[in-house]
């Protein structure tokens, strides 16, 4: 055998005497990103019970953001003369809501029929959930209070807790003060 051919033999041995030892390596990276994906799944917001309550109600159309940190519960309908005036500016006003990916609407539709609530939100180009106000299970959901009249809102936090309530005009116009009061309230609690 002449030095470079025995050069080459024990190149090539060695080359796949590593080989296992390189596969080893990439079951390790495996695992490792395995338990990373685990780690970071893991420390995900846990899903609010104003979402998971929400979810169970009869939709009419629109998604609910999972990671709000407030809702504001809108009640309104298309019968409602005042509802209606005022839906263009909600409407308006909710896209920047949506950007901040801090707050989401929850429209409870007030209409008797689900052609009704569809019509109106239809009409109004809502993008934001709507469900039906009059399903049994919208009772069920943290903060829900059935209003004593329309157009009527409830500001409440991720658990449902009321922040407060009121005509629509005043909470929607604060939105973004609303959200950092409450945030300085719970700090303020929690030192």
């Amino acid at each position: 055998m002449t030095p470079l051919s025995f050069i080459r033999t024990v190149s090539i041995m060695a080359l796949a005497a590593l080989a296992p030892l390189s596969a080893y390596g990439n079951d390790t990276e495996a695992t490792e990103s395995k338990t990373t994906r685990k780690a970071k799944k893991d420390t995900k917001k846990a899903v609010s019970p104003v979402v998971t309550a929400v979810k169970k109600v009869k939709k009419v159309k629109g998604r609910v953001n999972d990671k709000a940190d407030y809702f504001i519960y809108l009640y309104s309908a298309s019968w409602c003369g005042p509802c209606c005036k005022e839906m263009p500016e909600i409407v308006e006003l909710y896209k920047d809501m949506k950007k901040s990916g801090k707050v989401d609407i929850i429209l409870f539709c007030q209409d008797d029929t689900l052609p009704a609530a569809k019509n109106f939100v239809k009409r109004f180009g809502i993008k934001f959930l709507t469900v039906m106000g009059n399903d049994d299970k919208v009772s069920k959901v943290p903060g829900h209070a059935a209003p004593s009249g329309i157009p009527h809102c409830i500001f409440v936090d991720s658990a449902g807790r009321r922040i407060t309530s009121g005509h629509p005009g005043n909470i929607l116009s604060n939105w973004k003060s609303l959200t950092i009061e409450s945030e300085d309230s719970e700090e303020s609690t929690e030192e």
